[in-house]
């Protein structure tokens, strides 16, 4: 009889335990899925919808070097004290995603701090699995890195104006066909 008590006395203190941590609560849930609403998305055959306030006033191009805008999000993190912008180019099978995240903030420093540290960073080394180099294109120094197939990606990081941090991935043919899509998305204007 005394370990049925026990046992019940347990339970009780676990759910009371589980009740004070909102395991359950919907208002929160609730909370999370509202700010879920604020991005924009795409189908295949619909127009792209840009929220009313863009990050910065920064709005890619619909249309660039042969892949469509299929989505575009501002602060996709919805971290207060993190501003950030991320969108979604595909052409067939190829896709090419930026994210700029401002690190004008504490929280924008830690988030960046991989794209921090490029400046310092010496790298060129390769294997069966891929790549990771340091290089300097049209006057920034960034990191290239490449997974080789399955993965077969591209990720290009580098610091915009010693503020924002700039990560592309792709799964593009080449690092020159991403470097290409960098020069012609000319991000050097879009916090004016």
């Amino acid at each position: 009889m005394k370990i049925t008590n026990i046992r019940l006395l347990v339970l009780l203190l676990m759910l009371f335990y589980l009740g004070s941590c909102g395991f359950g609560d919907t208002k929160e849930k609730k909370v999370a899925k509202n700010q879920s609403e604020t991005t924009s998305h795409t189908t295949e055959d619909s127009e792209v919808y840009l929220e009313a306030d863009t990050w910065r006033s920064w709005a890619p191009p619909k249309t660039l070097s042969g892949y469509t805008l299929v989505r575009f999000v501002t602060d996709p993190f919805k971290l207060e004290g993190l501003s950030s912008a991320n969108a979604r180019y595909e052409t067939g099978e190829k896709w090419i995603d930026i994210q700029l995240i401002d690190g004008s903030t504490e929280k924008g420093k830690r988030e960046m701090r991989d794209h921090l540290g490029i400046a310092e960073l010496e790298r060129d080394h390769s294997n069966q699995y891929g790549y990771e180099k340091t290089l300097v294109r049209n006057g920034i120094k960034a990191k290239e890195k490449y997974l080789a197939p399955p993965a077969g990606q591209y990720l290009i990081k580098f610091m915009l104006e010693e503020q924002y941090g700039v990560s592309v991935k792709s799964n593009a043919e080449t690092a020159e066909e991403i470097w290409a899509f960098i020069d012609a998305l000319d991000l050097k204007g879009f916090n004016t």
